[in-house]
């Protein structure tokens, strides 16, 4: 099960770095993009009830992956709600 608090998987670090985000978010690799982009388009609508943008949903998800937290939808949108929570920025 993927809670909120639980750590980055073991491949994470080998994720962060330079990245096309202006920000150097961790970005999923070529093969994990397809989940991302799951996981962004099944957590849209309750996250942006949440106040979230599309842009902060996609690049939320796109962390999520990068990070190898896991694949739920549920641990997503929570792990979501506390990173916007906690960094505004996110």
């Amino acid at each position: 099960m993927t809670t909120p608090d639980r750590p980055p998987g073991p491949r994470a670090p080998d994720k962060v770095g330079e990245t096309a985000d202006p920000a150097g978010r961790p970005q999923p690799e070529t093969a994990e993009v397809e989940s991302a982009r799951m996981l962004e388009n099944q957590a849209r609508e309750p996250l942006s009830r949440a106040g979230l943008t599309a842009a902060q949903v996609r690049r939320l998800a796109d962390e999520y992956i990068a990070l190898d937290r896991g694949e739920s939808v549920a641990g997503f949108i929570g792990w979501a709600k506390e990173r916007v929570r906690t960094d505004p920025t996110a």
